[in-house]
């Protein structure tokens, strides 16, 4: 069979712009243009797709997610449906049940949801299962939930966490709540958990595959995922392109650190992140001023800036391109004042500002002087419909700026964050377009944020394409990677008025790779 396909029959979107017709040959793009120039263009021999009016637009790229944690979570224990203690205690007995050996973990506990979430402490967890530990990680991924047997283990193998980090009773008494840095304590208690094979993060990159997403960029890259990632990408089984960024901050970083890294089609490290604050659902993204409903509070910086700086010097020194993650306003400050050294440098891809929440007006000016790529989470527009009580209206105003940031000229990238996030990436487009959700809830119902279908689309293959250094992503032009996804609508206002995520092919190299069957040959000129 020749990998040589002309598409036509259809609207073809390239990222940049509309064409008649697409021709591909072993893997790349070699025209986009009207249906008579590609059929010029075209040898004999070549396979047509006929598209029969459907949408052709460029495959996705989500800039930021955390693929080994989305493995975990698809077949682990899910709490995001529970919203009281007795259903929290319920779901956690019953896993134990079923899985009489191990930790216990779990992911998407949101307190946010709950009817009276002062009600849930370790206490909860310790009715539910006292002889093993038990760590429920906060949707967000910045907090978790553990009983006294996750303490104590935690006590056991690496000392007590940083007192700061760990929430208490009102008589001082640790009450099972863990904070950032005091997270690194449980790595070793949920260890046994961390199944990394090859095989399940392919089966978990093919489900990725099945939203229209052909690349995925995966935060804080464990030892583990890094080599079952190569491992699968050159054996030839990964079906999508996987980017990674590798934490300087998980312990053996220096390990990771250190070139030659995987530099695979499919596979390659290409970057090195650090956290500059935390995250708006357990208070502890860093704000200027306090939290509305939590006025003791403004969150909390987390690591020293010596060390961060020394860290991503290093990275830089080996080639890994620096991203720091902020929420607040106040680590916004810090991450640019972290990644100013490396502003605009063309050496590698962009310095990037993983998520950039809150952007008030009067931090854009000195936004603008570092100019770092932003890569931002549309469908945090919709999950976070809470935050006005959490900022205040008025400040909240700011958070997901969208257009604000666009019309500065900023290159905003789009992304998931999942599993702290639905992976959807259509969901997202939505919430960048339509700003509030089917049920009236918005984190920043502005009007004046909203972005055209288009400018949503390009966040997620034009844009992450550039925010990967990879400018050959997400675009369907000249030279560019047979990177594309058949839609079910006739253009992209129909997808996006579909009740669920409208992707019907995805092909990554001119190769379908969803559904997995292999292609019906078309016709040849």
């Amino acid at each position: 069979m020749t990998d040589t396909r002309r598409w036509t029959g259809g609207t073809i979107f390239t990222g940049l712009r509309r064409v008649e017709a697409l021709l591909v040959d072993d893997g790349r793009v070699v025209h986009a243009g009207t249906d008579t120039e590609v059929r010029r263009e075209s040898p004999t021999g070549t396979e047509h797709e006929h598209l029969e009016g459907r949408l052709l637009l460029p495959g996705f790229v989500d800039a930021h997610l955390h693929l080994g944690e989305l493995a975990r979570y698809r077949t682990g224990l899910s709490l995001h449906d529970v919203n009281s203690a007795e259903s929290l205690r319920t779901r956690v007995a019953e896993w134990a049940i079923l899985h009489p050996t191990g930790p216990v973990v779990g992911r998407g506990w949101d307190p946010e949801g709950f009817r009276d979430p002062a009600s849930v402490d370790l206490r909860t967890l310790d009715r539910a299962v006292e002889d093993r530990p038990v760590v429920l990680y906060h949707v967000s991924g910045h907090a978790a939930l553990v009983n006294s047997e996750a303490m104590r283990k935690a006590a056991d193998q690496g000392g007590p966490p940083p007192a700061a980090a760990v929430g208490r009773f009102s008589d001082g008494a640790p009450n099972g709540v863990f904070y950032e840095e005091a997270l690194r304590w449980l790595g070793p208690v949920v260890a046994p958990t961390f199944d990394t094979a090859p095989s399940v993060l392919v089966e978990t990159a093919e489900w990725v595959a099945s939203f229209g997403l052909t690349t995925v960029v995966t935060m804080n890259a464990h030892p583990k995922e890094v080599s079952a990632l190569a491992e699968a990408a050159r054996n030839g089984r990964l079906p999508v392109r996987v980017r990674a960024y590798v934490s300087i901050e998980r312990p053996g970083a220096e390990d990771l650190l250190r070139p030659p890294f995987p530099a695979l089609d499919r596979f390659r490290v290409v970057g090195a992140k650090a956290f500059a604050d935390g995250a708006f659902g357990p208070r502890t993204a860093w704000l200027s001023a306090p939290y509305s409903d939590a006025p003791e509070g403004s969150g909390r910086a987390v690591g020293e800036d010596e060390w961060l700086a020394d860290r991503l010097a290093a990275a830089a020194e080996v080639g890994l391109a620096p991203a720091v993650h902020a929420i607040g306003d106040r680590g916004l400050v810090r991450a640019l004042g972290l990644l100013a050294p490396w502003s605009g440098d063309p050496s590698r891809p962009p310095a990037r500002v993983e998520h950039a929440a809150l952007t008030p007006p009067d931090l854009l000016p000195l936004l603008e002087a570092v100019h770092p790529a932003l890569v931002v989470q549309p469908g945090f527009v919709w999950s976070d419909h809470w935050l006005g009580r959490r900022l205040g209206e008025e400040r909240a105003r700011w958070a997901y700026a969208f257009r604000t940031l666009l019309d500065r000229g900023f290159l905003l990238a789009g992304s998931s964050d999942a599993p702290f996030d639905p992976l959807d990436p259509w969901r997202g487009l939505r919430a960048a377009v339509e700003r509030v959700d089917p049920d009236g809830r918005s984190a920043n119902r502005s009007p004046h944020e909203a972005l055209t279908p288009e400018e949503a689309l390009r966040l997620y293959t034009v844009s992450a394409g550039l925010a990967v250094g990879e400018p050959d992503l997400g675009r369907l032009e000249h030279g560019a990677r047979a990177d594309l996804l058949v839609v079910r609508a006739s253009n992209l206002s129909g997808a996006l008025a579909a009740s669920g995520p409208p992707s019907l092919e995805t092909w990554v190299g001119g190769r379908r790779i969803h559904p997995r069957a292999a292609p019906v040959a078309g016709t040849t000129v």
